[in-house]
Parts: structure tokens; C-alpha cells; sequence
């Protein structure tokens, strides 16, 4: 496996990670794991790219706060939650999950019900950041698109309203906002007014970042809010394209600094020139 990877910029490294100033999370989603390691998703081998992913990071970036994976962690298969046990369970850093539509909630709960991991909830950095893990799965979606739903915008308004002061960064697996892609936003987030209401009433929401769409966004909302959108370790669609489209770009994931002050400093990493290698 060849691989020239984009180097991300040194982020403030005398200040990271688990200082008073600065706390660093490696975001992979879209991972797609199958129970079959060989198995291929679009013709790209999910669990290969997943490790090339990880281990650039690990040479990179590591040591790091916190890893979050970010939605369609398996694909349809919850015996593949063991691949993510193996591949994750010997960190000693939390690791955050939320489902994303080809999860299995109620397996990934089950199996992965162990430190170090943790689904969903909230998960604070010692530099003083209030993570929140929002959960789009839901069990009547037709095609794969996402909802929060009442009671859980009703929870997200009153953890925002907590009265803390400390800024507030959210996770969740399908887009908030459009992403100019017919098909991709069919399959959005049915509620995200009802979310991007909630957060506008909440200054201290810095930042969105969600997976699903599997290409890169990254821009600030009307709030100041930074709204950022990781690729898949897996294989990604072709940005602004009304299907479908496999495109070429290698995996990705991104690599995310939460700074005391309440700023963010974040880019995604590719794998350039990564080739797959035939199995057997």
C-alpha cells in the first residue's frame, strides 16, 4: 500500500493535547465495516482504508483527547462491531459513537458497551468543552435519512441551557444543512431547522461537524457557527453532483483542536495517493 498523505499544519503543539488550553479529537465516520474484512462497499475495501487512516493519525497526531466516529460506523451488519472492538477497544482515550442510518443501535450498544467507548450522551475536555453526541438514527426512515425528534431537540435545548459557560462543540451523522446534491439532500436531517434553531438561541455553540455525505465542507453560518463536514474513511461521492457519483478522492478523516478560548482550529487529512491492494 503506497500512500503520500497531506500533512496537516502543527496546530499550537505546545499547547496540546490534554493542556488547559487546548484539546484535540480525531473524527473518522463513514466507515462502513463489514464482518467480512475482505468484503468491498462501491468497490473500495472498507476496513484497509479505516486502519490507513488510523494509523496516519496515530503517527501524525497522536497523543489525542478523544476519537469520535461518526455514523454508518458498520454497514447493515452488527457483527462487524466486533471488527470495531479490535480495531479500537486497546485505546486509551474515549471513544465517541453515534449511529449513523446503516448502524444498528441497539447492537452497537450491546457490543461496544465497554470502556473505552461511549454512545451518544456528552463528553467534556479537560480544557473546559461541552461535546455533545446527537443521535439521527431513527427506526421508521425509509431510504436513510435522519431525525432527532422532539424529545431529544428538547434535551440538546436544555444541556445548552445548563448554565455553564463553557463553549459547546455537536456531533451528529447527517447534514444539518444542504449540500447541494438532489440525492444527497433527500436523505438529510428532517429536522434540522428545529436543531439550527435550538443552537441559534446558544451562543456558546461553536461548532457542527456530521459525516453521511462523504466529501468535505467547511463554512461558518450566519451565528458564527462553524459548520464542517468530514469525508468517509471509506470512499466518497462526488460534491455538488445530483446522484450518486463515486468520486476519485482518496479516504479522509479530520482532525479537530478545541481551544479554551472557544475557538476552533480544524482540516481534514487525506490519504493522497493511497492505493488499494487486492486481497488474497
Amino acid at each position: 500500500m503506497a500512500i503520500e498523505t497531506t500533512k496537516p499544519t502543527p496546530i499550537d503543539d505546545d499547547a496540546r493535547p490534554g493542556g488547559a488550553r487546548s484539546a484535540r479529537i480525531v473524527q473518522f465516520t463513514d466507515t462502513h465495516l463489514l464482518a467480512d474484512p475482505e468484503a468491498t462497499l462501491r468497490g473500495a475495501r472498507t476496513l484497509p482504508r479505516l486502519r490507513a487512516c488510523l494509523e496516519h493519525a496515530r503517527r501524525m497526531l497522536f497523543p489525542v483527547d478523544a476519537i469520535a466516529l461518526t455514523g454508518d460506523i458498520v454497514h447493515d451488519d452488527p457483527d462487524a462491531y466486533g471488527i470495531v472492538d479490535l480495531v479500537f477497544g486497546e485505546f486509551d482515550v474515549p471513544i465517541l459513537l453515534i449511529p449513523g442510518n446503516h448502524d444498528v443501535p441497539d447492537a452497537m450498544r450491546r457490543q461496544l458497551s465497554h470502556a473505552p467507548f461511549q454512545v451518544g450522551g456528552e463528553f467534556r475536555t479537560a480544557n473546559g468543552w461541552q461535546v455533545l453526541l446527537l443521535e439521527s438514527w431513527f427506526a421508521e426512515s425509509e431510504d436513510g435519512e435522519g431525525r432527532l425528534g422532539p424529545r431529544q431537540i428538547e434535551t440538546l435545548e436544555q444541556a445548552l441551557a445548563s448554565g455553564t459557560e463553557l463553549p459547546a462543540f455537536v456531533f451528529l451523522h447527517h447534514p444539518p444543512l444542504p449540500m447541494d446534491s438532489a440525492a444527497l439532500d433527500r436523505l438529510g436531517l428532517l429536522d434540522a431547522a428545529d436543531l439550527c434553531r435550538t443552537v441559534s438561541r446558544h451562543a456558546r455553540v461553536r461548532g457542527m461537524c456530521w459525516g453521511h455525505a462523504h466529501q468535505a465542507l467547511d463554512i461558518f453560518g450566519a451565528d458564527d457557527v462553524r459548520f464542517m463536514c468530514t469525508p468517509a474513511t471509506s470512499m466518497q461521492f462526488r460534491p455538488r453532483n445530483p446522484t450518486f457519483e463515486v468520486d476519485d478522492r482518496p479516504p479522509g478523516y479530520r482532525v479537530i483542536d478545541l481551544h479554551a478560548d472557544g475557538a476552533i482550529a480544524s482540516e481534514v487529512v487525506w490519504l493522497e495517493g493511497y492505493e488499494e491492494v487486492a486481497s488474497g
